[in-house]
């Protein structure tokens, strides 16, 4: 049986600075394939893109998985908390501030 939520899900382990550009750069592409299919900055593409990457880190064993993992969780909680500020800010004002929040 495939383990979709692993023990670890919620580590994060780097080599430094290197696997800090890796993470960053598979961000950057995955989120931009991404947005034509779950949109970003929402709170359903922080949620997709939580679960994808619980899943992925637990198929893509080792450094790999936990790059991969890491890129879909870090992008993930920026959607969440993007989308939470936007939901709160929509409710809590009419006007638009000009800061686009």
């Amino acid at each position: 049986m495939v383990d979709l939520v692993p023990k670890n899900a919620g580590e994060f382990k780097s080599g430094g600075l290197g696997d800090a550009l890796l993470i960053g750069g598979i961000k950057a592409v995955e989120e931009r394939a991404l947005i034509g299919v779950v949109g970003n900055g929402t709170i359903k593409s922080g949620a997709v893109k939580l679960v994808a990457g619980a899943a992925i880190s637990s198929m893509l064993k080792g450094k790999s998985g936990q790059l991969v993992g890491s890129a879909f969780a870090i992008d993930a909680v920026e959607d969440l908390v993007n989308g939470l500020i936007g939901a709160a800010t929509a409710s809590t004002s009419s006007a638009d501030s000009g800061d686009n929040w």
